[in-house]
C-alpha cells in the first residue's frame, strides 16, 4: 500500500487553513501523515488547527524563514517516500490522492507526479485553466521543460507529489521562481507522470498569496539556476528546450510582472547578469522600460483569458 506524507507550509492563513486540511482528510484514499510547518505565524491559525483536528495533524513550528524553508523542513520531517505538497490556502478534490496512486502504479519509475488544476476566484467559482498537449487522461512527460514551456501551469506547489529519495531542496535564499527551479531539476532527473483530471484547486484569492510586485531588485531563480548549471546542461539532450523555457520565463517575468509594477531595478539586474554571461538575449528586455503600462495590462489580461 502506497503511503503519503502531505507537507503544508503555513504563515498567517487562519481564514483558509481549516478548509485546506479538511480537503486533505476527506480524501477517498486515506492519507498517512499530514505535516503543517508553522513558519512563525502571528494569527490564530495554529490554535484553530489544534482545536479542530487535535492529534490528527503534526504541527511543526519554526521562526519565520520563508515558504521554501518551511517546505524543506516538512520534507525532512516526512516519514514516507511519497510526499505531496499543498499550500495552506489551496484545496484538493476528493479523488486527488487516489489519482496520484494510479499514476504511480502506471508509471512507477517517474520522478514526480501531478494532476491538472482549476482556479477558484474570489466568488468561489471554479475556472478551468488550459491544459495543452495532454489528450490522454494519464501520460508521461519525457521532455519536461519543453512541455512546461508551452503549458506553464502544468505543475505547481499544490498539485505535485515528489519522492523523498529524490532529495528535493527548495532554494531558501530566492524570492521569485524558487519552485520552478525545483520542477526543472526534477525534470532533468527524469520524467513527470501527469493526469489531465483537474483535482487540485488553486485559490486566486487565498490569504497571503505571493505577488510579483517588489520594490527591491530581484533576479528570478530560474535564470540563476540556468547560468549556474549551464556547462552541465549543454551536454544534455534537452538543453535547447531548457534554454527556450528560461528565455520564455524571463520575458513573462519582465513584461508581465516587473515592467507592469514599475520594478525597473529588477529589470536592470537581470540585464546586467545577462551581460556578464555574454548572453545577448538581454537586448530583448530594453523595450520593457518604454512599453506603456496600459498596453502591458491589456496583454496580461489577454494572456490570462487565453489560459
Amino acid at each position: 500500500m502506497i503511503k503519503f506524507s502531505v507537507v503544508i507550509p503555513l504563515y498567517n492563513k487562519e481564514e483558509d487553513i481549516i478548509n485546506t486540511l479538511t480537503s486533505v482528510l476527506n480524501q477517498s484514499y486515506e492519507v498517512d501523515e499530514v505535516i503543517v510547518v508553522d513558519d512563525g505565524s502571528t494569527d490564530s491559525a495554529v490554535r484553530l488547527i489544534n482545536e479542530e483536528f487535535k492529534d490528527m495533524i503534526n504541527v511543526v513550528s519554526q521562526k519565520n524563514m520563508g515558504v521554501s524553508s518551511a517546505r524543506n523542513r516538512g520534507i525532512l520531517e516526512a516519514r514516507n517516500e511519497y510526499i505531496c505538497l499543498l499550500d495552506g490556502d489551496d484545496l484538493w478534490e476528493q479523488g486527488f490522492l487516489e489519482e496520484i496512486v494510479k499514476l504511480i502504479e502506471v508509471f512507477p519509475h517517474a520522478t514526480f507526479y501531478s494532476t491538472a488544476h482549476t482556479y477558484m476566484n474570489e466568488d468561489g467559482n471554479l475556472l478551468e485553466g488550459k491544459v495543452s498537449k495532454h489528450e490522454d487522461r494519464r501520460s508521461l512527460t519525457e521532455n519536461f521543460s519543453e512541455t512546461f514551456r508551452t503549458n506553464y501551469r502544468l505543475v505547481n506547489s499544490s498539485s505535485v507529489c515528489i519522492r523523498k529519495s529524490s532529495k528535493v531542496i527548495f532554494p531558501e535564499a530566492e524570492q521569485k521562481g524558487e519552485d520552478i527551479c525545483v520542477w526543472l531539476e526534477l525534470g532533468r532527473k527524469g520524467s513527470l507522470a501527469y493526469s489531465s483530471n483537474r483535482l487540485s484547486i488553486y485559490r486566486l484569492n487565498g490569504s497571503n498569496r505571493s505577488v510579483s510586485v517588489h520594490s527591491e531588485a530581484i533576479v528570478p531563480c530560474p535564470l540563476k539556476w540556468f547560468y549556474k548549471n549551464k556547462e552541465k546542461l549543454q551536454n544534455e539532450k534537452n538543453y535547447e528546450s531548457i534554454r527556450k523555457f528560461i528565455y520564455s520565463n524571463i520575458l513573462i517575468t519582465v513584461y508581465g510582472g516587473f515592467a507592469l509594477s514599475k520594478n525597473y531595478q529588477s529589470i536592470s539586474s537581470i540585464i546586467q547578469l545577462m551581460k556578464k554571461q555574454n548572453d545577448r538575449f538581454y537586448l530583448l528586455l530594453y523595450p520593457a522600460y518604454l512599453v506603456p503600462l496600459k498596453l502591458l495590462e491589456i496583454l496580461k489580461k489577454l494572456r490570462r483569458k487565453m489560459k
